[in-house]
């Protein structure tokens, strides 16, 4: 963890100096969020209660049409030894108005946790039925815990106000060989509701669950949280 520390710190270092360097040659956007959650909930499994957590993360824009996204991220456990900090990288690409396709490298580090350390790779879709429903499905590859998941969701975001937006999702997850589980792994759904306080800084509360299908051991948790952003 002390590795992905120093890494995080060079890249929050990078992030801002190439941000201050080439902000007008180069199409770059730097996004901070920090948020605080009842429950952390990852691919079905509980692996925190209340926690803290900070991402960073910086999109480059390649094209009209491709992008690259890197991030730093790090949550703990307020009352408990759970840690997670990751480093990751996507790239994404707008197929047409309606399609995104993308892939994912990401480095998780993890302590205290039912859920081994390891590198994520991972391939995910995103198509809009239309101005207001989103379809997304992702494949990911765990090479920690040597298994596989995958999810097909539904999201639905209908705009508030100037200032404001809902948004609805829910869906379904499968894995293979992942801690012992195998074929249908939960249904998930989350509401959020976003809140620009100015044109860089938004607050977003959110409600969300997770239904055991398969595991009658584990139980289903609810959750709670909020986010604060920051676009720089």
């Amino acid at each position: 963890m002390k590795i992905l520390a120093r890494l995080g710190g060079i890249f929050l270092t990078l992030a801002s100096s190439l941000h201050a360097e080439s902000e007008e040659e180069i199409p770059l956007g730097i996004e901070a969020v920090t948020g605080l959650r009842t429950h952390y909930i990852h691919r079905g499994f509980e692996l925190a209660e209340t926690s803290l957590d900070f991402q960073l993360e910086a999109e480059l824009s390649l094209s009209d049409s491709s992008s690259l996204h890197f991030g730093f991220s790090h949550l703990a456990e307020s009352s408990g030894d759970f840690s997670e900090s990751s480093l990751y990288a996507e790239f994404t690409h707008q197929v047409s108005k309606k399609l995104l396709l993308g892939s994912s490298l990401t480095y998780r580090d993890r302590h205290a946790s039912l859920l081994e350390s390891g590198i994520d790779l991972g391939i995910f879709s995103s198509y809009s039925l239309n101005d207001d429903w989103r379809w997304r499905n992702e494949l990911n590859a765990d090479f920690g815990e040597g298994g596989l998941y995958f999810a097909s969701e539904l999201e639905w975001s209908q705009v508030i106000s100037e200032d404001s937006f809902i948004t609805i999702e829910g869906g379904f997850s499968f894995v293979s060989d992942y801690l012992d589980r195998d074929g249908l792994n939960d249904f998930h759904t989350r509401i959020a509701f976003t809140y620009a306080l100015s044109e860089r800084v938004a607050i977003t509360p959110f409600l969300g669950a997770s239904f055991q299908i398969e595991d009658r051991e584990a139980s289903d948790v609810a959750y709670a949280g909020l986010w604060f952003e920051v676009i720089f």
